[in-house]
Protein backbone atom coordinates (compact mmCIF):
# COMPACT_ATOMS: atom_id res chain seq x y z
CA UNK A 1 0.00 0.00 0.00
CA UNK A 2 1.22 3.73 -0.79
CA UNK A 3 0.05 6.47 1.48
CA UNK A 4 0.27 9.80 2.32
CA UNK A 5 0.41 10.66 6.15
CA UNK A 6 -1.41 13.07 7.40
CA UNK A 7 -2.83 14.21 11.18
CA UNK A 8 -5.90 11.60 10.34
CA UNK A 9 -4.04 8.56 9.73
CA UNK A 10 -0.71 8.94 11.29
CA UNK A 11 -1.71 6.89 14.30
CA UNK A 12 -3.26 3.49 11.66
CA UNK A 13 -0.95 4.02 8.88
CA UNK A 14 2.48 4.45 10.33
CA UNK A 15 2.09 2.93 14.13
CA UNK A 16 -0.93 0.25 13.31
CA UNK A 17 0.48 -1.04 10.69
CA UNK A 18 4.31 -1.30 11.44
CA UNK A 19 2.89 -3.80 14.33
CA UNK A 20 2.87 -6.49 11.64
CA UNK A 21 4.32 -4.99 8.25
CA UNK A 22 7.55 -2.84 7.31
CA UNK A 23 6.37 1.04 7.07
CA UNK A 24 8.74 2.98 5.12
CA UNK A 25 8.20 6.74 5.94
CA UNK A 26 9.31 8.68 2.60
CA UNK A 27 10.21 12.00 3.66
CA UNK A 28 9.85 14.68 0.87
CA UNK A 29 9.25 18.22 -0.02
CA UNK A 30 8.38 20.21 -3.12
CA UNK A 31 10.75 22.71 -2.74
CA UNK A 32 13.55 20.20 -3.25
CA UNK A 33 14.40 18.61 -7.03
CA UNK A 34 15.78 15.37 -5.61
CA UNK A 35 12.66 14.19 -3.77
CA UNK A 36 10.85 14.94 -7.26
CA UNK A 37 13.53 12.68 -8.75
CA UNK A 38 13.25 9.50 -5.73
CA UNK A 39 9.60 9.15 -5.57
CA UNK A 40 8.66 7.59 -8.65
CA UNK A 41 11.65 4.90 -8.13
CA UNK A 42 10.77 4.08 -4.80
CA UNK A 43 7.01 4.02 -5.53
CA UNK A 44 7.85 1.71 -8.06
CA UNK A 45 10.39 -0.86 -6.28
CA UNK A 46 7.53 -1.01 -3.04
CA UNK A 47 4.58 -1.07 -5.40
CA UNK A 48 0.83 -0.59 -4.41
CA UNK A 49 0.11 -4.34 -3.47
CA UNK A 50 2.93 -5.01 -1.78
CA UNK A 51 2.26 -7.85 1.33
CA UNK A 52 5.18 -7.01 3.36
CA UNK A 53 5.90 -3.53 2.86
CA UNK A 54 3.98 0.07 2.99
CA UNK A 55 5.02 3.32 1.81
CA UNK A 56 4.13 6.71 3.88
CA UNK A 57 4.50 9.65 2.74
CA UNK A 58 5.38 12.61 4.43
CA UNK A 59 5.14 15.88 3.42
CA UNK A 60 7.42 18.30 5.13
CA UNK A 61 5.90 21.44 4.04
CA UNK A 62 2.93 20.29 6.08
CA UNK A 63 3.23 22.34 9.01
CA UNK A 64 1.57 19.22 11.28
CA UNK A 65 4.29 16.97 9.65
CA UNK A 66 7.53 19.17 10.38
CA UNK A 67 7.87 17.99 14.17
CA UNK A 68 7.75 14.04 12.97
CA UNK A 69 11.20 15.29 10.83
CA UNK A 70 12.61 16.85 14.02
CA UNK A 71 11.32 13.82 16.33
CA UNK A 72 13.74 11.28 14.05
CA UNK A 73 16.57 13.65 13.79
CA UNK A 74 16.61 13.95 10.17
CA UNK A 75 19.04 16.23 8.17
CA UNK A 76 18.72 16.08 4.85
CA UNK A 77 15.62 15.53 2.29
CA UNK A 78 14.64 13.19 0.82
CA UNK A 79 14.50 10.85 3.34
CA UNK A 80 13.88 7.04 3.94
CA UNK A 81 13.07 5.40 7.14
CA UNK A 82 12.30 1.82 8.14
CA UNK A 83 9.65 1.83 10.61
CA UNK A 84 8.97 -1.68 12.57
CA UNK A 85 6.75 -2.32 15.65
CA UNK A 86 5.85 1.08 16.19
CA UNK A 87 9.86 2.49 16.12
CA UNK A 88 12.46 2.91 13.61
CA UNK A 89 15.07 0.61 12.41
CA UNK A 90 16.54 2.44 9.75
CA UNK A 91 17.53 5.77 8.05
CA UNK A 92 18.67 6.58 4.70
CA UNK A 93 19.50 10.58 4.08
CA UNK A 94 20.00 12.50 1.09
CA UNK A 95 19.74 11.56 -2.90
CA UNK A 96 19.40 7.92 -3.29
CA UNK A 97 20.18 6.28 -6.58
CA UNK A 98 17.85 3.22 -7.56
CA UNK A 99 20.74 0.58 -6.53
CA UNK A 100 20.98 1.89 -3.19
CA UNK A 101 17.14 2.23 -2.63
CA UNK A 102 17.21 -1.46 -3.77
CA UNK A 103 19.93 -2.20 -0.65
CA UNK A 104 17.93 -0.01 1.76
CA UNK A 105 14.82 -2.38 1.09
CA UNK A 106 16.14 -5.67 1.02
CA UNK A 107 16.20 -6.65 4.56
CA UNK A 108 12.91 -5.64 4.68
CA UNK A 109 11.78 -7.58 1.21
CA UNK A 110 10.84 -11.87 1.63
CA UNK A 111 13.34 -13.62 0.41
CA UNK A 112 12.85 -16.75 -2.23
CA UNK A 113 12.12 -19.51 0.42
CA UNK A 114 9.14 -17.23 2.13
CA UNK A 115 7.53 -15.95 -1.38
CA UNK A 116 7.63 -19.97 -2.12
CA UNK A 117 6.14 -20.51 1.93
CA UNK A 118 3.54 -18.07 1.12
CA UNK A 119 3.01 -19.62 -2.53
CA UNK A 120 2.07 -22.61 -0.31
CA UNK A 121 0.01 -21.59 1.83
CA UNK A 122 -2.43 -20.85 -0.63
CA UNK A 123 -2.07 -23.76 -2.99
CA UNK A 124 -2.37 -25.95 0.55
CA UNK A 125 -5.68 -26.68 0.50
CA UNK A 126 -6.54 -26.81 -3.00
CA UNK A 127 -3.81 -29.19 -4.42
CA UNK A 128 -1.26 -30.10 -1.53
CA UNK A 129 1.06 -32.28 -3.75
CA UNK A 130 1.84 -29.06 -5.06
CA UNK A 131 1.84 -27.42 -2.02
CA UNK A 132 4.36 -30.12 -0.61
CA UNK A 133 6.59 -29.81 -3.65
CA UNK A 134 7.43 -25.93 -3.02
CA UNK A 135 7.97 -26.65 0.80
CA UNK A 136 10.37 -29.09 0.00
CA UNK A 137 11.94 -26.54 -2.48
CA UNK A 138 11.63 -24.07 0.16
CA UNK A 139 13.30 -25.62 2.73
CA UNK A 140 16.07 -26.09 0.52
CA UNK A 141 16.73 -22.56 0.78
CA UNK A 142 15.84 -22.29 4.50
CA UNK A 143 14.96 -24.93 7.14
CA UNK A 144 13.09 -22.38 9.46
CA UNK A 145 10.26 -23.90 11.76
CA UNK A 146 7.65 -21.99 9.92
CA UNK A 147 8.39 -24.05 6.59
CA UNK A 148 8.52 -27.23 8.47
CA UNK A 149 5.47 -27.01 10.33
CA UNK A 150 3.64 -25.81 6.33
CA UNK A 151 5.68 -29.34 5.14
CA UNK A 152 4.25 -31.07 8.34
CA UNK A 153 0.90 -29.87 7.33
CA UNK A 154 1.04 -30.68 3.56
CA UNK A 155 2.48 -34.19 4.30
CA UNK A 156 -0.36 -35.30 6.78
CA UNK A 157 -3.04 -34.51 3.82
CA UNK A 158 -1.02 -36.95 1.45
CA UNK A 159 -1.15 -39.44 4.17
CA UNK A 160 2.27 -39.14 4.83
CA UNK A 161 1.94 -40.08 8.56
CA UNK A 162 5.70 -41.10 9.40
CA UNK A 163 7.07 -38.23 7.35
CA UNK A 164 4.59 -35.93 9.24
CA UNK A 165 5.60 -37.17 12.72
CA UNK A 166 9.39 -36.94 11.92
CA UNK A 167 8.85 -33.14 10.86
CA UNK A 168 6.83 -32.39 14.20
CA UNK A 169 9.61 -34.01 16.05
CA UNK A 170 12.10 -31.36 14.57
CA UNK A 171 10.04 -28.42 15.96
CA UNK A 172 11.29 -26.83 19.39
CA UNK A 173 9.05 -25.77 22.18
CA UNK A 174 9.29 -22.55 21.52
CA UNK A 175 7.92 -23.00 17.93
CA UNK A 176 4.50 -25.60 18.95
CA UNK A 177 1.97 -22.72 18.75
CA UNK A 178 -1.31 -23.58 17.83
CA UNK A 179 -0.73 -24.47 14.26
CA UNK A 180 1.51 -27.28 15.45
CA UNK A 181 -1.25 -28.66 18.17
CA UNK A 182 -3.35 -28.89 15.40
CA UNK A 183 -1.34 -30.79 13.40
CA UNK A 184 -0.30 -33.06 16.37
CA UNK A 185 -3.87 -33.87 16.95
CA UNK A 186 -4.80 -34.82 13.67
CA UNK A 187 -2.12 -36.45 13.19
CA UNK A 188 -3.16 -38.53 16.28
CA UNK A 189 -6.64 -39.23 14.99
CA UNK A 190 -4.69 -40.23 11.44
CA UNK A 191 -2.64 -42.71 13.60
CA UNK A 192 -5.37 -44.27 15.43
CA UNK A 193 -7.48 -44.88 12.08
CA UNK A 194 -4.66 -46.24 10.16
CA UNK A 195 -4.31 -49.05 12.80
CA UNK A 196 -7.29 -51.76 11.80
CA UNK A 197 -7.68 -54.59 12.71
CA UNK A 198 -7.57 -56.24 9.12
CA UNK A 199 -3.96 -54.69 9.04
CA UNK A 200 -2.89 -55.81 12.41
CA UNK A 201 -4.53 -59.55 11.05
CA UNK A 202 -1.91 -59.20 8.30
CA UNK A 203 0.91 -58.54 10.18
CA UNK A 204 0.07 -61.23 12.36
CA UNK A 205 -0.02 -63.49 9.23
CA UNK A 206 3.37 -62.72 8.17
CA UNK A 207 4.94 -62.75 11.27
CA UNK A 208 4.02 -66.37 11.08
CA UNK A 209 4.54 -67.19 7.24
CA UNK A 210 7.30 -64.38 6.56
CA UNK A 211 8.80 -66.01 3.25
CA UNK A 212 4.68 -65.18 1.72
CA UNK A 213 5.22 -63.14 -1.53
CA UNK A 214 1.33 -62.92 -1.51
CA UNK A 215 1.00 -61.66 2.09
CA UNK A 216 3.55 -58.94 1.39
CA UNK A 217 2.31 -57.93 -1.40
CA UNK A 218 -1.49 -57.39 0.61
CA UNK A 219 0.02 -55.95 3.88
CA UNK A 220 2.03 -53.43 1.35
CA UNK A 221 -0.79 -52.17 -0.07
CA UNK A 222 -2.94 -51.81 3.36
CA UNK A 223 0.58 -49.78 4.69
CA UNK A 224 0.18 -47.23 2.13
CA UNK A 225 -3.39 -47.02 2.49
CA UNK A 226 -2.73 -46.34 5.99
CA UNK A 227 0.16 -43.69 5.08
CA UNK A 228 2.74 -45.87 6.13
CA UNK A 229 4.93 -45.97 2.37
CA UNK A 230 7.97 -46.18 3.70
CA UNK A 231 7.30 -49.65 4.94
CA UNK A 232 4.84 -50.80 1.90
CA UNK A 233 7.79 -49.81 -0.39
CA UNK A 234 10.28 -52.06 1.34
CA UNK A 235 7.63 -54.46 1.49
CA UNK A 236 7.07 -54.52 -2.66
CA UNK A 237 10.85 -54.00 -3.40
CA UNK A 238 11.38 -57.51 -1.58
CA UNK A 239 8.55 -59.09 -3.28
CA UNK A 240 10.18 -57.64 -6.88
CA UNK A 241 13.43 -58.95 -5.73
CA UNK A 242 12.32 -62.75 -5.06
CA UNK A 243 10.28 -62.28 -8.13
CA UNK A 244 9.64 -59.03 -10.76
CA UNK A 245 6.82 -60.81 -11.75
CA UNK A 246 4.88 -61.95 -9.01
CA UNK A 247 1.29 -60.79 -8.95
CA UNK A 248 0.46 -56.98 -8.90
CA UNK A 249 3.47 -55.99 -7.11
CA UNK A 250 4.90 -54.53 -9.97
CA UNK A 251 1.83 -52.33 -10.59
CA UNK A 252 0.93 -51.77 -7.23
CA UNK A 253 4.72 -50.61 -6.80
CA UNK A 254 5.04 -47.93 -9.78
CA UNK A 255 1.37 -46.94 -8.31
CA UNK A 256 2.81 -45.87 -5.12
CA UNK A 257 5.93 -44.07 -6.62
CA UNK A 258 3.66 -42.22 -9.02
CA UNK A 259 1.46 -40.69 -6.38
CA UNK A 260 4.70 -40.06 -4.05
CA UNK A 261 5.76 -37.80 -6.71
CA UNK A 262 9.47 -36.13 -6.08
CA UNK A 263 9.42 -37.05 -2.58
CA UNK A 264 12.95 -38.65 -1.80
CA UNK A 265 11.27 -41.80 -0.36
CA UNK A 266 10.10 -42.42 -3.60
CA UNK A 267 13.07 -41.32 -5.37
CA UNK A 268 14.92 -43.67 -3.30
CA UNK A 269 12.69 -46.85 -4.16
CA UNK A 270 12.79 -45.75 -7.56
CA UNK A 271 16.80 -46.08 -7.84
CA UNK A 272 15.99 -49.27 -6.38
CA UNK A 273 13.80 -50.60 -8.86
CA UNK A 274 16.25 -49.34 -12.19
CA UNK A 275 19.36 -51.06 -10.65
CA UNK A 276 16.86 -54.71 -10.73
CA UNK A 277 15.50 -53.67 -14.26
CA UNK A 278 19.10 -52.31 -15.94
Amino acid sequence: MIVDINVQNFQQALIETSMSKTVVIYFHAQAVPECQVMAPILERLIGAENQHIDLARVNVEDPQLQSLASQLGLRALPAMVAFKDGQPVDVLEGPQDEAAISQFLQPYQPNEAELMLEQAKQMLGMDPQAAYGLLQQARALEDSAAIRLYLAEAALALNKLEETKQLLATIGMADQDSQYQHILARLELAEEAADSPELRELEQKLAADPESLLLKEELAVQLFQAGRQEEALQLLIEVLQKDLAFGEARKHFLDMLTTMGADPVASRFRRKLYSMLY
